[in-house]
């Protein structure tokens, strides 16, 4: 009997015109230079040599005609190379674009094994092909697999196959503009409010909330624990200023960064280079917490990504313990904004509408609740 074999579709990205150059070894090797702050590190990273590496670099830069490396001296972690303001917009438009790409052709793959794409029924596959959405997500919910779970339970609700891309709340909302998404989920309350004023957006949901924490070394070397019981979260973010220990920011635009920058302008501190340092590439909260342990430093993120983190024995929670009566800039609020076909023809909104009602039901609302009651002590997401 012969075995059934799974499909595999893989898409490259080639740069060039003189010459052939792998724009996905590229793209790889800079995220990993990003990480790593040297080429010859990286390059050890990737199991190539020093030498494949540098020339990649060269080579694309010159077909290009971008700067891609700068050589850095010094600095808390030494010498080494950084990559440019705009090699990391290059690196960031790619990962958009395979995010994107990834979905689409995991969409492909779902509807080949429910409908015969060879049918001479046109009417049955443009309706089939019409029950498709794609979500634009915020990182939390993707890095948990709560949004997959939601997913398949709404399939099986409606027949309606919803995909996502994962970015940050920001580039999430900058995407929709160009009607590449149906719909957003964020966490960045006044970026939707704006996208929804600007006619954006046609409306917008609240699904659930978590809380953020504020995490660090285990031995809390700016000692968060030992301010007052009533500390403010601004009195914390002072108190690791006035220490100097490091504190990693995600320097992204996504939710997190954004509340991470609101709390900060509340304290009036001046951040500097020498204590406060952007984590590198496009990596979301696990990213930024997994940098953060490495570089023995403090770091805001939400609570779920903490616990599926399965956080290191180096780490703690420092500020932000308790899920009741947590102060209003620690609350995360995740909403669902529905792209407006007023202001962008063509995006699916009657289905999006749809999967806006589902997201409100008790059947929705328990599989978020059963989601979030693992044993971790407490909610991982809660819900009205």
């Amino acid at each position: 009997m012969k075995k059934k074999t799974e499909t595999n579709i893989r898409v490259s990205v080639e740069l060039g015109i003189d010459q052939s150059l792998s724009g996905n070894n590229l793209f790889l090797l800079l995220e990993n230079i990003m990480l790593y702050g040297s080429i010859s590190k990286a390059a050890s990273h990737m199991e190539v040599s020093y030498r494949y590496a540098w020339g990649l670099i060269k080579a694309s830069e010159k077909s290009m005609g971008v700067k891609l490396l700068d050589k850095k001296i010094g600095g808390h972690s030494g010498g080494g190379a950084i990559v440019t303001e705009e090699g990391k917009a290059l690196l960031s438009k790619y990962k958009t674009f395979k995010n994107e790409v990834d979905g689409h052709l995991q969409q492909f793959l779902e509807s080949s094994k429910s409908i015969d794409l060879r049918s001479n029924n046109t009417m049955e596959i443009h309706e089939f092909l019409n029950k498709h959405l794609l979500l634009a997500s915020t990182i939390e919910p993707v890095e948990t697999g709560l949004l997959d779970i939601l997913e398949q339970a709404f399939y099986k609700y409606s027949g309606i196959l919803v995909r996502h891309i994962p970015l940050g709340s920001g580039r999430a909302l900058e995407i929709a503009k160009t009607g590449r998404v149906d719909m957003v989920l964020s966490h960045a309350p006044e970026l939707e409010d704006r996208f929804i004023e600007d006619g954006w957006g046609k409306s917008k949901i609240p699904v659930m909330t978590n809380n953020y924490i504020v995490v660090g070394p285990k031995d809390d070397p700016a000692d968060i624990k030992g301010l007052s019981p009533n500390a403010t979260t601004a009195q914390v973010f002072e108190r690791i200023a006035q220490s100097k220990n490091l504190f990693v920011s995600r320097g992204d635009n996504s939710g997190t960064h954004l509340q991470e920058l609101k709390i900060w302008r509340c304290t009036g501190t001046v951040l500097e280079r020498d204590w406060y340092i952007t984590c590198p590439g496009v990596v979301g909260n696990l990213g930024t917490l997994k940098y953060a342990i490495e570089n023995n430093a403090y770091t805001l993120i939400d609570y779920a990504t903490y616990v599926f983190s399965k956080p290191d024995k180096n780490v703690s929670i420092v500020y932000g313990a308790s899920n009741e009566g947590a102060p209003q800039e620690l609350i995360n609020q995740f909403s669902l904004t529905i792209v407006n076909p007023d202001k962008v023809p063509g995006v699916a909104c009657k289905e999006a509408m749809v999967f806006s009602n589902w997201l409100r039901t008790a059947e929705c609302k328990e599989i978020i609740k059963s989601f979030s009651c693992l044993d971790h002590g407490r909610p991982i997401f809660e819900v009205e």
